[in-house]
């Protein structure tokens, strides 16, 4: 098996961008072991730093710049398949790197320690107050629990990291798929100008968070109100072992005139207006829609979806990956939720979900 060094170099060989070999250091430089003199190496020692090596490398990728390039790799001609996704989907597979997020596991005891409540008092102001759009948006729907074509969200932000050290971020939404009985692993992409994050990313991102999450905390959580609500409230509701990655975006942000005021998913997008509609100087659609569009197409992105399917083939428990569009839920009625102080009808939003792609597991 490649260390975390080898694994990188080949992709940035693939590419032929060996420049950004030189930025190793900065993706991968956390969770390392510390450096001992081979003379004093043991065999085993070995075998576990080489380990640690691999895990490093499955652990942290989906951070690295490359994987949100988004044009043709240099020196070849401009077709589908010389995409910077497309290559570097290729290469893990071919180099069998994408078998390196097997070993990874959870490392936090404790997910559910963080006393997240959906019915905690919220003050809209103070929670706009920021720039941190996508944070926000993940809060909304948590706040709001049920989301139409999404499923029941119970937790928002979920820590993996155990120590500082941890590289490891934070699952923007936990849900229960109650269609098809499975938990959803969330990953938002939200910006007010239109996110511009690669599919590459976002399931590599979706993948790693779903590895280092352990599920089985869900039934044994006892405290954290979501989850009661999840095991008290919702019909029919039963654990599982089964779960889903779900891609959940924008389609674009528009200005007014483009029926801004109907379509956007957040108005209060001015930290420093935030009882003020505001909208992007000009319309501009998600690089997630885009690429989701050409995903559809059986002509376009073959080695991302086959990418997505060999994900699914080495991980028995993923019952499928969705990609899902975010909608203002426009033919709503029902209330507001109470705990928030501030929510206006006029400003802001109730939400519903479209699934544009569904790739199943063939298991």
């Amino acid at each position: 098996m490649l260390d975390c060094k080898e694994a990188y170099e080949l992709i940035c060989e693939a590419i032929n961008r060996k420049d950004k070999f030189n930025e190793f250091e900065t993706i991968f430089g956390q969770n390392k072991t510390d450096i001992k003199d081979d003379n004093i190496k043991t065999k085993e020692v070995k075998q576990e730093d080489n380990y640690v090596e691999v895990k490093r490398f499955a652990a942290n990728f989906y951070k690295a710049p490359i994987v949100n390039y988004k044009g043709y790799v240099n020196g070849k001609p401009q077709e589908d398949k010389s995409r910077y996704s497309e290559v570097i989907s290729s290469t893990l597979l071919s180099k069998s790197l994408l078998k390196t997020w097997k070993e990874l596991e959870p490392v936090r005891a404790n997910h559910f320690d963080t006393k997240h409540t959906s019915s905690e008092s919220v003050d809209m102001e103070q929670l706009q107050g920021t720039n941190r759009k996508e944070e926000i948006l993940a809060k909304l729907l948590f706040y709001q629990r049920e989301v139409a074509g999404l499923g029941h969200i119970f937790d928002c932000q979920t820590p993996l990291k155990t120590t500082q050290n941890d590289s490891y971020g934070k699952i923007d939404l936990l849900g229960y798929n109650k269609d098809d009985k499975c938990y959803s692993i969330i990953e938002l992409k939200y910006r007010p100008s239109g996110s511009k994050e690669t599919l590459l990313r976002c399931v590599l991102e979706a993948y790693t968070y779903y590895k280092l999450l352990d599920l089985k905390q869900i039934k044994s959580s006892v405290s954290h109100a979501g989850i009661k609500v999840l095991k008290e409230e919702l019909p029919k509701y039963k654990h599982t072992d089964k779960a889903e990655l779900v891609i959940l975006f924008d389609e674009k942000s528009c200005i007014k005139a483009d029926n801004g005021d109907y379509t956007n998913l957040m108005l209060r997008i001015d930290p420093n207006e935030v009882n003020k509609a505001n909208y992007p100087s000009k319309t501009l659609v998600s690089q997630q829609y885009k690429e989701c569009k050409e995903l559809i197409d059986s002509t376009k992105r073959k080695v991302l979806r086959t990418l997505c399917e060999e994900i699914l083939a080495q991980e028995l428990k993923l019952k499928q990956i969705r990609f899902v569009v975010l909608r203002v839920d426009t033919e709503s009625d029902s209330n507001y939720p109470t705990n928030i102080k501030g929510w206006s009808r006029e400003l802001d939003r109730l939400y519903r979900a479209e699934t544009l792609l569904t790739i199943p597991s063939k298991g």
